[in-house]
């Protein structure tokens, strides 16, 4: 029943990449032929347009992100990224300079256009510097040649593709899936629209509204009437809210920009001069809020138009041509006694994994896909993965989880309710309707046997079944359940039961394995004849860690996929080893030197650090008033802090923390790792900054702590710059002002002085003293 072989190759949704790969193709060179003209800043549309284009190419690569390969996606993406804001920044000068000038004209007044004047100046001189970023910006672009990348991918899709037969049906359902998504998270802003002061939320209406338009307008061509009628609604929606946003920024910069202008006033005179400037900013500001005030007033009325022409219902139906195909489609397909049906549940927001099972299945000919339940929770990714859901036509239902995220209700504390709160506040309005529309269960019938979905059981939806389960507890539940197939979710245990005439089908989990093994899991049902395959599968588990952490969600969900066990086994474990540390210092730090050494062997030089950061703790104890557990923390650190050099040199700092939390040999509690990986992090490069992922979970006393040990180590490795061990002991003297290092070595090292006076920036920061070091010989 097991299945362990790699899947085939294979090229899904041919359509719909072609029909992305020639969309991005006409919007490249339009990009490209304004780089010219946006480096010389002659005209002002240059960056206009090139603004515009970089918006439109960046909202086509996430709409056809399955048609790329990953990591060059999120490269493309971010430089991209980089560039729209910069174009963003300066047409946005741009605009409000124009309109200054515009004010100015109109003034009669000779003090007042003075005054305006200082203000056109202002924002004269930020477009220039920023001029200076956007030249650097589109250099660094074509140096990194995202734009031939793009181009080449794009055409070699296209040609491979050139010659398969276009399925519209196959692009129509994707293309109402990406616009009734983004419709919603537009409506779902509605409860603002007669709130005249939510001027935040009227602004992020303009970025769903701006969303929607260039997702139309992707798939336009798509449709009979081009969309033309409906993408104008949406553009005049995403201009007039756009007209009460620039009106918001001038509302709140004038105010700043008259206290940095006014300085100290001393004379009469000065006070006189800056009443009269600040009177004409003042007026200026209120002509503003003038034009606010009209704007909100003209979207009120485009608003109730649209809403009393049932015009958001209308657009849902244009665009709706895809689905009733699509039900044709699975029908026909069910019908099909040959046909494969991949089972799949408790996804818990694992992106990866799930991309990974999707893939593999269309791989072995999966054409009919089945979800038992939660979907999201726990995981960092619940967005994305009930858009894969719905975009690959997933047929899905509810579990537990999901409905104690659409509730809001629930019983769980710590780290449990930390992953409640994080997948309600993450899922957009969009996903949320969708969530909702799940069935508690879905009933289906396939070559004559009736398939029953759910996701405890089909008494509870919190009942757990497992592998061992009685099967006189199975006959009892399958018992007045017309079904030949219950296929159960929620108890995370992979199995294939016989219960009487009954089989019971629990695929395990794709997000969460919970038996030890970190492999995803899924199954695929075939009928001629019937068979059940129980699939695991390796996937990308540290970048689905690496999301976890910066999402800021705790250590224990990392380490809960890296090992395959379940949150409340990490949760005992850490219970457990809490206080291991100081009562077991020794079988710990020598667990650590048996790691350190098999991925990097230099144990002199390690040693030697270690030696030297024990050293300067020991002399400052009076100073930063650690305890012994901090000390055990700096020595394992010390211990491991050039792991990653076992990986890549010129950031092995940072490779070194990674491995630190990723290897589950360590015999650390979650947030032990996430101190010792952080402390080796900064021995060298980068001082710690809170943005930092290894730093979001840590409370600020915690930071602090390894700030401290993090300087003590830096200055250490500093001491050892050329491996040869030349300190042979050392002793502080600690002053009020000054710190005086005293080094005891055969000869002085001009090497290790230099890497010394680099490193102690962070020692220098955290104990506000300065460093000296002073050499003196045996």
């Amino acid at each position: 029943m097991n299945a362990q072989t790699e899947p085939q190759t294979y090229q899904s949704d041919t359509s719909y990449c072609k029909l992305g790969s020639e969309t991005i193709l006409k919007l490249l060179p339009v990009f490209e032929d304004q780089i010219e003209g946006v480096i010389k800043n002659d005209d002002i549309e240059y960056v206009h347009k090139m603004r515009v284009t970089s918006r439109r190419l960046r909202a086509m690569l996430p709409l056809f992100r399955f048609c790329f390969p990953e990591k060059e996606f999120k490269g493309w993406a971010n430089q991209l990224k980089k560039v729209t804001r910069l174009l963003a920044e300066a047409r946005d000068l741009d605009v409000q300079i124009a309109f200054v000038d515009q004010y100015i004209n109109k003034l009669r007044s000779i003090t007042e256009k003075a005054s305006l004047e200082l203000l056109m100046r202002d924002h004269k001189n930020r477009r220039k510097s920023i001029q200076t970023f956007i030249v650097s910006g589109l250099e660094k672009l074509e140096t990194s040649d995202t734009l031939q990348n793009i181009r080449k991918f794009c055409e070699q899709t296209s040609k491979e593709q050139s010659n398969a037969t276009f399925d519209s049906n196959q692009v129509l359902e994707k293309a109402y899936w990406h616009i009734s998504f983004r419709l919603d998270d537009f409506i779902s802003m509605e409860k603002y629209v007669y709130l005249e002061n939510k001027k935040l939320k009227h602004h992020e209406m303009r970025i769903y509204a701006k969303k929607l338009r260039y997702t139309m307008e992707a798939f336009a061509p798509l449709y009979k009437n081009k969309l033309e009628k409906e993408i104008g609604t949406i553009t005049a929606f995403q201009d007039v809210l756009g007209e009460m946003h620039d009106c918001d920024v001038w509302i709140e910069y004038v105010p700043k920009f008259i206290d940095k202008a006014e300085g100290k006033t001393k004379t009469k005179e000065t006070k006189l001069k800056t009443a009269k400037f600040e009177e004409a900013l003042l007026n200026f500001v209120a002509y503003i809020k003038e034009q606010r005030k009209r704007h909100y007033n003209q979207f009120l009325r485009l608003w109730k138009k649209n809403k009393n022409n049932n015009f958001f219902v209308q657009l849902r139906k244009t665009t709706n041509a895809g689905t009733t195909l699509t039900k044709a489609k699975t029908k026909q397909l069910l019908a099909n006694p040959n046909v494969k049906i991949a089972v799949l549940s408790d996804v818990h927001a694992n992106l990866q994994a799930l991309e990974k099972v999707l893939e593999d299945a269309e791989g072995r000919g999966v054409e009919i896909f089945l979800n038992a339940g939660d979907s999201i929770g726990f995981g960092p990714n619940p967005n994305e993965v009930i858009e894969t859901l719905y975009e690959k036509n997933v047929q899905s239902i509810l579990g537990n989880y999901d409905l104690e995220v659409i509730e809001g209700k629930t019983k769980a504390k710590g780290e449990k309710k930390i992953a409640l709160k994080f997948a309600r506040k993450e899922l957009a309005s969009s996903c949320k309707f969708y969530l909702q529309s799940f069935p508690r269960e879905l009933g289906l019938e396939v070559a004559e046997k009736k398939i029953l979905v759910t996701h405890g059981s089909p008494k509870s939806i919190e009942e757990h079944i497992y592998h061992d389960t009685p099967v006189e507890q199975l006959k009892a539940i399958a018992e007045g359940v017309k079904a030949d197939v219950i296929i159960v979710g929620h108890s995370h245990d992979q199995f294939f039961r016989q219960a009487g005439e009954v089989c019971f089908v629990n695929p395990g989990s794709v997000g969460r394995p919970g038996d030890g093994n970190p492999q995803t899991s899924y199954a695929i049902l075939s009928f001629n004849p019937f068979n059940v395959e129980l699939i695991r599968l390796d996937y990308d588990v540290e970048a689905a860690i690496d999301s976890i952490r910066k999402k800021a969600l705790p250590e224990s969900f990392a380490q809960m996929l890296l090992r395959g066990v379940s949150l409340d086994t990490i949760i005992e474990e850490d219970d457990t080893k809490k206080d291991a540390i100081t009562q077991n210092g020794k079988e710990i730090t020598e667990a650590s030197q048996k790691i350190s050494q098999i991925y990097w062997p230099d144990t002199e030089h390690c040693m030697q650090v270690t030696g030297l950061a024990l050293d300067f703790f020991d002399c400052l104890t009076e100073l930063h008033r650690l305890s012994e557990r901090e000390r055990f923390l700096l020595e394992c650190a010390a211990i491991l802090h050039d792991v990653g050099l076992s990986k890549n040199r010129s950031g092995h700092h940072k490779e070194s923390a990674k491995l630190i939390l990723n290897d589950t040999r360590l015999p650390f509690t979650s947030q032990e790792r996430r101190i010792v990986a952080s402390i080796a992090r900064y021995h060298r490069k980068g001082l710690p900054k809170q943005k930092h992922y290894n730093l979001l979970t840590l409370d600020r006393e915690t930071v602090h702590k390894v700030k401290i040990l993090g300087s003590l180590l830096r200055v250490a490795d500093g001491l050892d710059y050329t491996h040869q061990s030349i300190v042979k002991s050392l002793e502080v003297k600690v002053g009020t002002k000054k710190i005086v290092v005293e080094c005891l070595s055969e000869t002085e090292s001009t090497l290790e002085e230099q890497a010394f006076n680099k490193k102690k920036d962070l020692f220098e920061k955290v104990f506000a003293r300065k460093m000296v070091l002073v050499w003196k010989q045996l």
